[in-house]
């Protein structure tokens, strides 16, 4: 799997949108021949295309990764205290003076952490895993991205007939819901 990776960091200039229409083209013409030639075709196009889909979330991913390390570089070698997430201070670097903490929120985990975070508390058993919704929620970690891969995957799984993971994924993204909302209804409830 290494070398799959390799190769998307490598090809992920050349993984357009105009490439991943080329596949889609490609994919119809060999589904219109009806021969077990274009099937096979159809389906090693349609691989292709879930894993140009999959390099090219990734190397977002990686690209909003550097941005903020680059913020982050930045905002300390300007004298920025990132580790003070006590007093968040938004003014621009050039009005703050030295005797002034300025800290920066620390950037969350991307969905696809945020869904391995989840699996890996599956593996651990359902309390674990319920622990690990109510706190994401609580830090309002619970956001589309990581409730479209939930769903994604449940519905992939669903495709592919396995019936029992797609059930897990959609109770798991109907629990993560759940306690969005909870943890929402907690902090007016506190507020009030």
């Amino acid at each position: 799997m290494e070398a799959m990776d390799y190769e998307g960091v490598r090809c992920a200039p050349l993984l357009t949108k105009a490439f991943s229409a080329h596949i889609d083209l490609r994919a119809r013409e060999a589904a219109s021949r009806g021969t077990e030639e274009g099937d096979e075709t159809v389906a090693e196009l349609t691989l292709l295309a879930a894993w140009v889909t999959e390099q090219r979330e990734r190397q977002e991913e990686r690209d909003d990764a550097e941005r903020r390390r680059r913020l982050q570089s930045k905002q300390s070698s300007e004298g920025v205290n990132a580790s003070d997430a006590s007093n968040v201070n938004t003014d621009s670097p050039e009005t703050v003076t030295s005797d002034e903490k300025v800290s920066y929120p620390t950037p969350l985990r991307t969905a696809g952490d945020k869904f391995a975070v989840l699996m890996a508390a599956a593996s651990r058993g359902v309390d674990a895993l319920r622990d690990e919704i109510v706190d994401m929620a609580k830090k309002k970690e619970v956001d589309d991205a990581l409730m479209a891969i939930l769903t994604g995957n449940a519905a992939n799984a669903e495709a592919e007939g396995d019936e029992g993971r797609a059930k897990f994924l959609y109770k798991v993204a109907e629990v993560c819901l759940r306690e969005k909302k909870n943890a929402g209804s907690d902090r007016s409830s506190d507020a009030a």
